[in-house]
């Protein structure tokens, strides 16, 4: 008899520790892999942006290690149209770069693997047939 009641506690307390394992596993915490993490995005990116009243905005965007950047757009067939913007950048849920000019004006893109998809003014991707314009390649 006492065999069998250490034999009974033996087995409920492996059946206790089974559902404790198997509570455990399914509580798990979600991957956090973000692009900001999987990505190395520092670096000059470069393309040619759509323009309304031009041929185009050649721009290179510089993105510095110490949260900077430098952006440089040429109006394209215009006189003296050439400008450079300085300011800080942030991560925005790990997947927006975000640049704040130092005026205050912000702009969005999307990390994506070896480039950077400028967003709208509300965070949204370009749809349509100019989205592939909206893309600078990364260069460095």
């Amino acid at each position: 008899m006492k065999k069998l009641s250490i034999l009974l506690v033996a087995l409920v307390s492996i059946a206790l520790i089974s559902c404790n394992n198997a509570k455990q596993k399914k509580t798990e915490t979600p991957d956090m892999h973000t692009s900001e993490m999987a990505l190395d995005y520092h670096g000059v990116y470069e393309g040619t942006l759509p323009c309304a009243d031009c041929e185009g905005i050649k721009t290179k965007l510089t993105i510095n290690d110490d949260n900077t950047f430098v952006l440089n757009s040429e109006y394209l067939g215009e006189e003296n149209a050439t400008f450079e913007d300085k300011g800080t950048y942030f991560i925005e849920n790990g997947e927006i770069l975000v640049t704040q000019e130092e005026d205050g004006e912000q702009k969005y893109y999307k990390l994506q693997e070896g480039s950077l998809a400028q967003l709208d003014a509300n965070k949204k991707p370009v749809e349509g047939e100019m989205a592939p314009f909206y893309v600078l390649t990364k260069v460095k």
